[in-house]
């Protein structure tokens, strides 16, 4: 994959000035950063909708899967409707699934105007990709129906992951061609908190070789390629490097990110490392505890680049983020001439 970085291209030299893009790059090239760029004043996010692939409204819906959602005021957002499913038996999906047509739709007004406020000089854009591969099966086929095929039907499974990836990538170069974000984030759970939804092996045998091939097209549309993956990513995290993905998110707190850093920050871009389950997004969570968090990610996490603070979602205490993270980042960023955000100031 060629990505140029406009303004410190020359080799051996160097940067004079630098955009926050500019910066978010060398993480994602595994590089030492010049400040700890960060997820919310640094980057462009938006969760492509050319193809309605989740339902995104507040009552009640169905994405082009055929899933039926219902709006969870809990959760804060659209979740699956308890008691449906979109698919009689895994056994029967080939029949019962129609994959959306990635192609008929029209791709140079919809990218605009999910892309009319980015920022590309100074932003490092991003398109997100919910619900990937084993995600969907389940959405669709139920959970325990999933699970159990993987074990007893690899072969269905096996088909159903390669004919879905097929899909994806078709999707994929779509958003490389109208959309030309600097990374695609794919969504896709492959683990509870503390340990892996199935075997390594089971990983390996059957969703691997798929995520190979879209890792693979997204770098060839000049995208890198960030993986969303919540809970316990630790035993896939050498699988990931030698796929070549360039990130992952949101390395919670059972994987050790502070360790998982130090051994692969070489070859891995890092994006959050915090404890959001237990500590940033509890209700009762203090703004002091709140604080010791975020300084122990970003003292023990950030050095040495490769890294980004990716913020999460549900954080009780939003402004102690930029609180903790404004001494840090304002002298570097006005010395490599880097606008700085309102939220920084």
């Amino acid at each position: 994959m060629v990505m140029k970085i406009g303004k410190y291209i020359q080799e051996g030299r160097a940067a004079e000035t630098m955009t926050r893009r500019e910066n978010v790059i060398l993480a994602m090239k595994h590089q030492e950063t010049l400040w700890i760029p960060n997820n919310i004043t640094d980057c462009d996010i938006v969760l492509q909708q050319a193809v309605q692939e989740r339902y995104e409204g507040r009552t009640e819906g169905r994405d082009e899967f055929g899933v039926e959602y219902e709006y969870n005021l809990e959760a804060n957002g659209p979740v699956q409707k308890v008691g449906t499913r979109a698919v009689s038996c895994v056994e029967e999906w080939k029949k019962e699934i129609v994959f959306p047509n990635v192609e008929d739709r029209d791709w140079e007004a919809l990218a605009a105007r999910d892309t009319a406020g980015w920022d590309r000089e100074n932003k490092f854009s991003i398109v997100q990709l919910f619900n990937g591969m084993f995600e969907r099966a389940h959405l669709m086929m139920g959970f325990e129906d999933v699970l159990c095929a993987l074990l007893e039907d690899p072969e269905i499974m096996e088909d159903w992951f390669r004919e879905f990836t097929d899909y994806r990538l078709r999707l994929i170069r779509q958003i490389g061609k109208y959309y030309k974000p600097d990374a695609i984030m794919v969504f896709d759970d492959y683990s509870a908190k503390e340990s892996m939804m199935m075997s390594l092996s089971t990983w390996r045998e059957l969703i691997k070789p798929q995520l190979k091939r879209m890792v693979d097209t997204a770098h060839e549309m000049g995208m890198f390629y960030i993986l969303h993956c919540c809970g316990f990513m630790r035993p896939m995290i050498e699988d990931f490097i030698e796929l070549g993905v360039d990130a992952v998110h949101p390395v919670q707190i059972s994987n050790h990110p502070e360790e998982l850093k130090a051994k692969y920050g070489r070859d891995l871009c890092f994006c959050g490392g915090f404890n959001n389950v237990e500590i940033l997004d509890r209700e009762d969570v203090t703004p002091e505890e709140s604080r010791e968090e975020i300084r122990r990610v970003f003292q023990k996490v950030a050095p040495g680049g490769s890294f980004v603070a990716w913020k999460p979602f549900f954080c009780k205490h939003p402004r102690i983020f930029f609180e903790e993270l404004k001494p840090l980042v304002t002298e570097k960023m006005r010395e490599y001439g880097a606008e700085i955000p309102p939220e920084l100031r």
